[in-house]
């Protein structure tokens, strides 16, 4: 119903939100992937909501699902570039290194607002790495997760400022699960969409309790200058970029995962195991210098 380049602008669009990436994917200019996503939406009567949604979930809306099935087919016989999602940390390590039947997110501070596994399920993207914030239950049928490697989840304050007089958790020792539920507030890491934030905070709530409201996500500042902001960080190489940080000696008694996950079905295509192999290699390699990182010799 649309041509592959009509359909991939729309879905560039819904992925990334920044007209100036999805040109740069699709290797035109923004006018032209303006006015190919708008062709795409006259075409199945739909319209864009504020989060690149849509309006008119009806049959005009499966009928757009069903074009994204075949377009993915498309892309796994060669005739477009298959898309890989990636938090900013592997987008990162990662650019330049994929081969030709690959595309990714550029490697910005800011993840896509859109929930990367709904992207997933919907087609729009075909492969994504994840952290434990967003990776998708062992039990769940619609997904497979080829999980990367493991590593304790870390907890780190700001290090001292001028205008912080102390930081109590910074130089304590033998700290109870009691104290960091105390004397701390959520900041997940700025670079992540409100949804994986949101991940970040009902994992703490989960780990100590309660304590922590749904805007704590947020970068007001703390009126409580007693209290320390948190963000998590479980990527090695991710926390050395956050020099400012300093890590709390605390053991969180949690291991977190990175994972590629895909849709079932889609595991055994050529394009992802070969994903897989590169993965192994560009990606895990440097990470054997960690001694507190496992990696998962099963996708070697």
């Amino acid at each position: 119903m649309v041509t592959p380049e009509e359909l991939e602008a729309l879905d560039l669009m819904c992925w990334l939100h920044h007209g100036e990436d999805a040109a740069l994917l699709s290797y035109c200019n923004q006018s032209t992937i303006s006015r190919r996503s708008q062709n795409t939406l006259k075409v199945f009567n739909l319209k864009p909501s504020r989060d690149l949604g849509f309006h008119g979930q009806g049959v005009q809306h499966s009928l757009l699902q069903m074009e994204r099935e075949v377009h993915q087919l498309y892309r796994l016989i060669g005739g477009r570039r298959l898309r890989l999602h990636a938090p900013y940390w592997a987008s990162r390590l990662l650019d330049g290194q994929l081969d030709a039947d690959w595309m990714m997110n550029p490697a910005r501070k800011k993840e896509p607002v859109g929930a990367a596994l709904r992207l997933l399920e919907d087609r729009v993207i075909d492969a994504m790495i994840t952290e434990t914030s967003q990776r998708p239950a062992d039990d769940n049928p619609k997904f497979v997760c080829f999980d990367l490697y493991e590593v304790p989840l870390i907890l780190c304050a700001e290090g001292l400022t001028e205008k912080q007089a102390s930081n109590p958790l910074c130089s304590e020792t033998s700290l109870s699960s009691g104290d960091v539920r105390s004397l701390s507030r959520v900041k997940p890491q700025g670079f992540l969409s409100p949804e994986s934030k949101g991940c970040v905070v009902q994992l703490f709530n989960h780990l100590y309790g309660d304590s922590q409201d749904a805007d704590c996500g947020s970068d007001q500042l703390l009126e409580d200058r007693s209290s320390v902001t948190f963000f998590m960080a479980h990527h090695p190489l991710a926390f050395e970029d956050f020099g400012h940080y300093r890590r709390i000696d605390y053991d969180c008694g949690f291991r977190a995962k990175e994972s590629l996950v895909v849709l079932r079905g889609l595991e055994e295509s050529p394009q992802v195991l070969r994903l897989l192999k590169m993965l192994s290699s560009s990606y895990l390699e440097p990470l054997r210098q960690y001694a507190d990182v496992i990696i998962n010799e099963a996708v070697m």
